[in-house]
């Protein structure tokens, strides 16, 4: 899941803040929807996984290993 976070770095007074135009308002942050670790996702039935949980959903073909 993509959630947006508010990341002000607190720009001084004599610049003033931006406010929607500051680059650090809305940072978009990429979570897994399954174990909620900030990483990489890839969209697979529906959800967007992480690796790790992505080749959970997956059993080991025995004697490949």
């Amino acid at each position: 899941m993509v959630k947006y976070e508010d990341e002000c770095v607190g720009c001084p007074p004599e610049i003033g803040c931006l406010h929607s135009a500051c680059k650090y308002q809305n940072v978009p942050h990429y979570y897994c929807d399954k174990c909620g670790d900030e990483d990489k996702l890839y969209d697979y039935d529906g959800e967007q996984l992480c690796k790790s949980c992505l080749l959970g959903n997956f059993k080991v073909v025995e004697g490949s290993e």
